[in-house]
């Protein structure tokens, strides 16, 4: 009886949605005739799961078809022609088929005579059941914004948190990577009107596996459930995230697994008809280095004779584990086991249904059966495809032409403007091009696509959009060809230099072609579009063959780099970066040739280059498992390097498509070699402080990770901090978080070509990071949000320059150098900037900065802020964020410069750890003396040339926290045949910068050398600071007094809501003095969600910058942002 009660379908027959019901128990209470007959049989091609790769069963979620039935239809999407199909349950015959922009990847929902489908094209359709029609379309991110994924062009925010309806609703989840935004919407059913939106949840930062923080959130890959009050989104290879039914309210999440335990996460997740949560400990596994490891085993590794447990624990959320729950259904009491298969079914079982008095058997080869009570002879509906018509016209004959002069036969193609669409279609035959057309005519669009559908070539060989193609956002370095056989429709004739920069942009560097049929004067505009683009269009190249005008994009973009091994300062790889493609295209597999043993692959990568716009690396021929029992770890991996095959790969770093080696050698000259002579000395790590203006060490937040410390490639650090991180030196960012992926346990994020990779070496990985898969990144306009854990100050001083960001989720430096703090502070350590707003209960919001209409300051900056705010005070300093203990660590950098050619003998005294490093070598480390329980002076000879500067770096790092008995001190010396044992004297020593007179300290508030450090030239090295901190580290007397100063103060305001003018109106007062008076946001701004700055000059600030807001209308004041930059003075 409760099973009945928790099904709820549409009538008892039906199967409306996927695996029955908003639970998803698979629980119907259909009685079935016994014995079953076979109706009839439908066969479609197999589906490719998006990821594809060995060992991603966590994150295959679209491995068949998934149908579901209401009344007497069945409805059948298709990742594979992008297409929901309608077909009759009593004949198997096709009713109806309608194709999306994009792969549908999820079983679709039934409801009230509608159907709702969620497709990769970032879209929600809901159909007419009985017609195929569109009754609305939802797009579930408020921009459009195209990539790679998974081998398609796709949204960057595709719909794979499939639909569930329930009480009027339809509930969905976009988006896979939380950097890029997750958005998880409720829906009217009947109208497609948004109940409600959150878009905070991608920007979270929280602990990750292995305890790390970082940015992140959840990946919404799997259809959604309902259970109680609460919505359930599954979380790819972690453990599901909940939102409150009713708000949208983020109730419970956690990725689980902190990576040596026993808890994988994965797609599935159900309710029983207890209402409990269920996973498949089938699904939830994973080879990990350790062994396998498998939800509820107690170990790295299962144990002879272990009897697992039968339920986690995850955040706050208990999870039940049933063995093959996801291949199982209930139908009329009675338990149907995919395993068993099913009489009269050929292949491999991937799913079951029962619906309508039937029982549909779903293989995972394509074919659907019928089975009724009827004795009948089934009826077969093969899956034939009839080849493509090839009229006597010209186009076999272009299509020809144009692969010969431009070389293009693999990669992608674009046609803009399809025109009849035979260009495309001979494209697609005569090559092995992935040909995308863009054609702004929706019927002409649909009769291509199910002609080609007809002839198997739909979606894996062509497909198309349907948009002007001016007006559709192409990812850059996409395409190997663009075509057009309509340039009408393509807009050239329209828009000739609009047309140009954009087709350009789409070409793939080195020899990425624009090939378009023009009479002379056609060309001449091109030539003269060129010309005037110059600056958009550098590296263009302009031929002409007969009628046929070709656009090169010859060699490297500039400003890009090769990489060989040492940093190459790539220029285009800057903050903030977004995403170029994603899919499982790089072989996945953990660790590269010759980066087994423990140390190996610390620092740049080895046997990676990249060149020609191509990635090449070592791989072995085939996966491995886990190390023997018996064998440890790091023998295990010496072994792999001994015993393997390797072989060389090859990838595109801008479409991820792996090369084969012949064409890898066409594309490329040569792979990079390095540079002739020294390698680039990189400067020390020294920046300017953004808020105080002072030098300082260079803090980089990095938490958990394998690779030990950041990889510096000279304008970018690489690193995994919990989630894979980049930070830029250039901007001073912080530490970004790439969330929803790690990097491999070596380090192998590679800024080259104008690209940042990320090729997924995380094979053997049991980790909850919800994507296991490879990406590129590519830099983006400064209005796109990202966030950074930026860290905290070294130095406690008054501030010159700072963005108060109200709501925000993380820190922001933007171009113009204005580090922007979150307050209140949330997203990770920041200094700390004095902040106070009254009344304490005002409502914080936040939108995405996706959501801005425009308008003036930076969206990411108006998309957050606080409402109903009476008063806000800031004291224009930065502070530490942490009080200082009793503990810290030094390094000092720079050259020694002997005066003679000889043999020295350096001499370290220490209570505490010291290491000396001479020209790059380790020369002195009291640790093992340390450890003996000894102290005194540690002593070792080097051999140095005369006048020529010698690099030298010396640490000293006390214990975490120091006993009252536990001075602190150290000192360095030298002696020489010429010289004496003695304090090396100021000359002799050079700064990091390059200035004689002493060493550069960097003085830490840790005993890690970590965090943000203060510096001082030092021109002796004997220290003795007993008991105290060095001078340098102390804080500022509290409390802080600050001197009377003169700023420019720049409010930002926007209105989150959908207000009209007159319905938001209030008036500031700063510094007691009024500058707003009846502020109404909307009327001045020109709409809601449009960003409004308003700026002071010659502010006087002494001890604190005071805002005063009074409300005249029923909604409060509100407000933004603040930004402070101090005048005058020099900082």
């Amino acid at each position: 009886m409760f099973c009945i009660l928790a099904v709820m379908p549409a009538s008892a027959a039906d199967w409306p949605m996927w695996r029955c019901d908003v639970g998803r128990t698979a629980c119907s209470p259909e009685k079935l005739a016994e014995p079953l007959h076979l109706q009839w049989v439908r066969q479609y091609e197999p589906l490719r799961p998006a990821f594809w790769q060995v060992r991603q069963e966590r994150v295959q979620f679209d491995a068949g078809y998934e149908p579901v039935v209401c009344g007497q239809t069945m409805f059948v999407c298709s990742s594979r022609n992008d297409s929901v199909t309608a077909l009759e349950t009593e004949t198997g015959r096709q009713r109806w088929r309608f194709y999306a922009q994009g792969p549908l990847r999820f079983a679709p929902a039934v409801w009230d005579g509608k159907v709702f489908c969620a497709s990769d094209d970032g879209c929600l359709y809901c159909l007419d059941a009985a017609t195929g029609a569109v009754r609305w379309r939802h797009r579930a991110a408020p921009a459009q914004r195209h990539v790679l994924g998974n081998g398609r062009l796709i949204s960057v925010w595709p719909v794979r948190g499939g639909p569930v309806v329930a009480g009027g609703r339809v509930y969905l989840a976009a988006g896979v990577w939380p950097f890029e935004g997750i958005f998880v919407w409720a829906l009217d059913a009947q109208t497609g009107r948004p109940v409600w939106v959150n878009d905070r949840c991608g920007s979270l930062y929280l602990e990750h596996p292995h305890g790390a923080m970082a940015f992140g959130g959840p990946s919404p890959q799997g259809s959604l459930l309902i259970r109680g009050g609460e919505l359930v989104v599954p979380s790819s290879r972690a453990f599901p995230a909940l939102f409150d039914l009713e708000t949208g309210k983020l109730a419970d999440f956690a990725f689980g697994h902190g990576g040596h335990g026993s808890r994988p996460g994965g797609w599935f997740v159900a309710t029983d008809p207890a209402g409990e949560l269920v996973v498949d400990p089938q699904i939830n596994t994973e080879i990990h280095d350790a062994g396998q490891q498998i939800i509820g085993q107690a170990g790295v590794r299962p144990q002879a004779g272990e009897v697992r447990a039968d339920q986690v624990t995850i955040g706050n959320q208990t999870y039940r584990l049933q063995e093959h729950a996801a291949a199982m259904i209930s139908v009329g009491g009675k338990t149907l086991r995919f395993a068993d298969g099913f009489p009269g079914v050929e292949g491999d079982v991937h799913t079951m249904l029962a619906a309508d008095g039937k029982l549909f058997v779903v293989t995972r080869q394509g074919s659907i059966y019928c089975f009724g009570d009827r004795p009948t002879e089934a009826t077969t509906h093969p899956s034939a495809t009839s080849p493509l018509q090839r009229p006597d016209d010209r186009w076999g004959e272009a299509a020809t032409a144009i692969i010969r002069r431009t070389g293009a036969e693999a990669g992608y193609a674009l046609v803009l403007g399809m025109g009849t669409g035979r260009l495309a279609e001979e494209l697609a035959l005569q090559s092995a091009l992935h040909v995308i057309a863009v054609e702004p005519d929706a019927e002409k669009a649909d009769a291509f696509r199910r002609r080609l559908d007809q002839a198997g070539l739909y979606g894996e060989r062509i497909a198309v959009q349907v948009a002007d193609p001016l007006q559709f956002s192409l990812p850059p370095y996409l395409a190997s060809l663009i075509v057009s056989e309509d340039l009408h429709a393509a807009g050239f004739d329209k828009a000739a230099p609009a047309f140009l920069q954009t087709t350009f942009a789409a070409l793939r560097p080195y020899g990425g072609t624009l090939c378009l049929e023009l009479p002379a004067d056609g060309h001449a505009a091109v030539e003269q579009a060129t010309r005037a683009a110059e600056a958009s269009m550098a590296g263009a190249r302009i031929e002409r063959e007969g009628d046929l005008s070709l656009v090169v994009r010859a060699g490297p973009l500039p400003g890009a780099a090769d990489y060989c091994g040492q940093p190459n300062r790539d220029q285009l790889v800057r903050a903030p970066l977004g995403l170029l493609w994603f899919g499982d295209t790089f072989h996945h597999h953990k660790l590269f040739y010759k980066t087994f043993t423990h140390e190996a692959g610390r620092g740049l990568p080895e046997t990676i280059e990249v060149a020609g716009g191509v990635m090449k690396y070592q791989v072995t021929a085939q996966p491995y498992g886990p190390n023997p029992s018996g064998m440890g770890y790091h023998e295990y991996l010496r072994w792999l390097e001994r015993e393997l095959t390797y072989r060389d790969g090859y990838t595109d770093v801008y479409t991820g498509r792996v090369l084969s080696e012949s064409e890898a050698t066409r594309a490329i000259v040569d792979f990079a070699r390095p540079p002739d002579g020294e390698p680039e000395a990189l400067p020390a790590p020294i920046r300017t402080n953004p808020l105080t203006g002072l030098a300082e060490g260079r803090e980089m937040i990095k938490t958990y990770g394998c690779d030990l410390t950041p990889v510096d490639y000279g304008e970018l650090y690489t690193l995994r901090s919990g989630t894979a991180a980049y930070y830029d030196k250039g901007l001073e960012s912080g530490t970004i978080s790439i969330g929803g992926t790690r990097s491999g346990c070596r380090n192998s994020i590679i800024p080259a070509g104008g690209v940042l990779s990320l090729p997924s070496w995380t094979g053997n990985c049991t980790c909850n990071y919800p994507v296991h898969t490879s990406l590129a990144l590519v830099a983006m306009p400064p209005q796109f949000e990202q966030w950074s854990a930026w860290g905290d100050v070294a130095v406690e001083a008054p501030l010159g320059r700072v963005g108060i960001n109200l709501g925000a989720p993380g820190d922001r430096v933007a171009d113009d150098g204005t580090l922007w703090l979150d307050w209140p502070s949330v997203g990770g350590p920041s200094p700390m900037v004095p902040v106070q707003v009254q009344p304490e209960g005002a409502e914080a919001f936040y939108r995405h900065a996706l959501w801005s209409e425009g308008g003036q300051g930076w969206p990411w900056v108006s998309g957050s802020g606080i409402k109903g705010l009476t008063s806000l005070r800031i004291e224009p300093v930065a502070l530490k964020s942490t009080p200082p203990g009793n503990t810290f660590s030094v390094r000092w950098l720079g050259s020694v410069q002997p005066q003679h050619r000889e043999t020295y003998t350096f001499y370290g005294e220490s209570d505490h750890g010291l290491r000396l490093w001479v020209a790059d070598q380790l020369l002195l480390d009291n640790s093992a003396q340390l450890r003996r329980g000894e102290r005194g002076e540690v002593s070792a000879s080097i051999a140095l040339e005369s006048g020529k500067p010698v690099p030298i770096k010396l640490e000293y790092d006390p214990p975490k926290e120091r006993r009252a008995d536990q001075p602190a001190k150290i000192a360095l010396s030298w002696s020489s045949g010429s010289t004496p044992k003695s304090m090396i004297p100021p000359d002799r020593l050079v700064s990091a910068a390059g200035k004689p007179g002493g060493l550069t300290g960097l003085y830490y508030a840790t005993a890690t050398l970590a965090g943000p450090a203060a510096l001082q030239t030092d021109p002796q090295l004997r220290f003795d600071w007993g008991h105290a901190l060095p001078a340098v580290l102390q804080p500022l007397p509290r409390p802080v007094s600050l001197e009377p100063r003169s700023f420019t103060v720049r409010l930002t305001f926007a209105e989150p809501d959908a207000l009209q003018p007159g319905q938001r109106v209030f008036s500031v007062r700063l510094q007691g003095r009024a500058v707003l008076e009846d502020f109404d946001i909307v009327r001045e701004a020109g709409g809601d969600r449009r960003g409004i700055v308003k700026e002071f000059r010659g502010v006087k600030v002494h001890g604190a910058l005071q805002l005063d807001f009074a409300s005249a209308t029923q909604n409060p004041a509100i407000l933004c942002g603040v930004e402070l930059i101090l005048e005058k003075e020099t900082f």
